[in-house]
């Protein structure tokens, strides 16, 4: 387990003179993290350094990248890599490198092996050039599955964006402009034959047909990368010619009709009430990898707010439940757990089934996003960070172990989806994606999610006037509640 530097003690009352603004800098004193009864205490436990702590998760691609293609490995379980990779450990990869100095070699690679993977007009089955799973025991790669999900395919295209803003008139920046222009009138396909007028969810190259589900809740997946392809792809095609239709889309998703609220109280902060917006089964991803791939300074003030109550909330929970960690995507015994979330985060509306059951912190890295550094709040997150490694077996050779269960058992699987959020913490890229967009002629991204306004029973929702729950004492981990 690492050492991590900058430990030491946090009073409770070292948080009285921050304050909640729209930039969510601070917030005002409470009790936060307390049974009723107890009186306040210290934390004295650790708090992750940050560069550390990029670099440890960095060391998932010393043992989890294919060397044929440049792709990483979707996960590593037992020290063996799975040897397959999937469009989300594709995407973050990607952003990471585009981040690196002189990784134009490993950019380039990369691109080179997803031309090569894209599978268009190819019978029996057709891929419209976006990327399902791949299996890498194979050359070229293969892909292992029919179906392909539009949302993680999003995220990619956003990541492939980046790097042809970074590496633009190059031969590098053209083969990824070459990627996206593959994709193009798969996307408007897919949102034409869309039922219901928002991008579908998924495709199957067999059926050559699309989810009659649309994307029709705005914290259901990767946000901000739907946002993109909305904005960029639709339109100037036989399919669909109107490039003001994927805009539109885009607006309807941010409706409130589909941003889901609710209003609730603390569990462990008396007097405390929460509005928070809900997410298709309350895991954390869905709120907060979206933060890897946006300047959020840009977001409007109701969104920082709602995204911090729903921080709140899950702080909350992990502290009444005295665990150390949040709720969200994760692996367990038998895979990856998608429907892993907080209950009470979840939009009931879509009848998503949720789960409690594991605790994972790539979301509260992801999190940190939303405060500058020197900041009491993201103090707090490092905090959480530095308790989730503390337990016993959670951090590995390669990085944070994927999860821990209620009794305190950490998950040791390595997931190429959870450590490359991690390792994005200050990631510049996004700024890259705002060029991208603005320099084709298309809304930016600061003008897309700066659209977004949360609200409950119709009025702005407001951060709660409370410091994010500090974290428990070791001690107090796993223990049964009297």
């Amino acid at each position: 387990m690492p050492n991590f530097p900058g430990s030491g003690q946090w009073s409770r009352r070292h948080f009285l003179q921050a304050t909640v603004g729209a930039t969510l800098t601070g917030a005002a004193c409470s009790s936060l993290g307390l049974d009723e009864e107890e009186e306040p205490i210290l934390f004295d436990g650790p708090q992750i350094e940050e560069e550390d702590f990029i670099t440890l998760n960095a060391r998932y691609y010393d043992i989890g990248l294919d060397a044929r293609t440049g792709f990483p490995f979707s996960a590593v379980l037992d020290g063996t890599p799975l040897r397959e990779t999937d469009p989300v450990s594709i995407a973050y990869r990607l952003q990471y490198l585009v981040d690196m100095p002189h990784a134009s070699t490993a950019v380039d690679k990369l691109l080179s092996s997803l031309l090569e993977v894209q599978i268009s007009e190819r019978p029996p089955r057709n891929y419209r050039n976006m990327i399902p799973r791949l299996d890498l025991g194979e050359t070229p790669a293969k892909p292992n599955s029919t179906s392909y999900s539009f949302t993680d395919n999003a995220l990619l295209s956003s990541r492939v964006a980046m790097a042809a803003q970074a590496f633009k008139g190059t031969a590098t920046g053209d083969k990824a402009q070459a990627f996206l222009d593959r994709q193009k009138l798969g996307y408007n396909q897919a949102l034409n034959g869309s039922q219901s007028g928002f991008l579908p969810e998924f495709g199957d190259s067999t059926l050559f047909g699309v989810d009659p589900q649309g994307l029709d809740l705005l914290f259901g997946g990767y946000y901000e990368s739907v946002a993109f392809v909305l904005a960029y792809f639709i339109g100037d095609t036989p399919i669909i010619q109107d490039p003001q239709r994927g805009i539109q889309s885009w607006l309807a998703m941010i409706q409130a009709q589909y941003a889901y609220s609710d209003q609730f109280q603390a569990t462990t902060v008396r007097d405390t009430t929460l509005n928070s917006p809900l997410a298709r089964n309350g895991s954390a991803f869905q709120f907060f990898h979206s933060l890897l791939g946006v300047q959020t300074e840009y977001m409007a003030p109701s969104m920082l707010g709602g995204l911090y109550n729903a921080l709140f909330s899950y702080l909350d929970a992990a502290t009444f439940d005295r665990l150390p960690g949040i709720y969200s995507a994760s692996p367990h015994e038998a895979g990856f757990l998608l429907d892993n979330g907080l209950n009470r985060l979840s939009a009931r509306q879509r009848r998503h089934p949720t789960q409690e059951l594991f605790v994972t912190i790539d979301a509260l890295a992801a999190a940190m996003r939303l405060f500058p550094k020197d900041s009491d709040a993201r103090q707090i997150l490092r905090g959480w960070i530095g308790l989730y490694g503390s337990v016993k077996d959670a951090v590995g050779q390669h990085g944070y172990y994927g999860a821990i269960n209620k009794d305190g058992a950490p998950i040791k699987a390595l997931y190429a989806r959870q450590n490359g959020a991690m390792i994005l913490i200050d990631s510049k890229a996004p700024s890259l994606l705002e060029a991208f967009l603005t320099e084709n002629g298309r809304p930016g991204m600061c003008e897309l999610i700066g659209q977004i306004g949360l609200s409950h029973d119709g009025d702005p929702i407001q951060p709660v006037p409370a410091s994010l729950p500090l974290p428990l004492r070791f001690e107090r981990l796993f223990t049964p509640r009297r």
